[in-house]
């Protein structure tokens, strides 16, 4: 059993941050995903095709058209069918495949830039899965570039978290122990300077 989890925080950069993130958290059906929020980030874990919704569908409600939206994701798998004190995510892992937030379709119109990480844990080889993440960037156009410590896309939000999806189900076919960090950026100042 592969338990999917997510360890996320998003930032709307504007006044009534607090609300916007408490609200936008509030407004997601996290019915299918055990969730737990504390003072710094929130966590979802689940099946990852419902860990992937509810992620989307926070980013979709936080973000304001009129500011900028960074959100940052930790995912990882974890084949530990005794993980959770409650027995809550075994259960939840029982669910249906039907998303259960229709917001997260709208992820697709928004552009965005995105660093990524892959940490494979314990590969002696660690790098040719690095490379097969970044074909599956490519694969999704989302123009991949080498930077120090990262790899930079941009696109489509709906073609990162497609790629996101991907990665996690051939990150965990491949690896015994991984961790892919995330950092996306919707509407950012800063992109006015950059080319496309």
């Amino acid at each position: 059993m592969e338990i999917t989890g997510c360890r996320f925080t998003v930032y709307p950069a504007c006044d009534n941050f607090a609300e916007i993130i408490l609200g936008s958290l509030g407004r997601v059906d996290t019915s299918k995903v055990e969730a737990n929020t504390d003072h710094m980030s929130t966590v979802y874990r689940g099946k990852q095709i419902h860990v992937l919704d509810c992620a989307k569908a926070v980013m979709v409600y936080a973000h304001r058209k009129e500011g900028c939206t960074v959100a940052h994701f930790t995912f990882s798998k974890n084949r530990s069918s005794n993980d959770s004190p409650e027995g809550k995510v075994v259960f939840l892992m029982a669910a249906d495949d039907i998303p259960c937030n229709a917001a997260s379709a709208k992820i697709g119109d928004f552009y965005c830039y995105s660093k990524v990480s892959l940490y494979p844990l314990g590969e002696s080889g660690y790098i040719e899965h690095i490379d097969a993440m970044v074909k599956l960037a490519e694969k999704h156009g989302l123009k991949p570039k080498a930077a120090h410590y990262v790899t930079m896309l941009e696109g489509s939000a709906n073609a990162l978290f497609n790629f996101f999806d991907e990665a996690l189900s051939q990150a965990a076919k491949n690896l015994s122990h991984f961790v892919l960090e995330a950092s996306v950026s919707i509407n950012s100042p800063s992109t006015k300077n950059l080319a496309r």
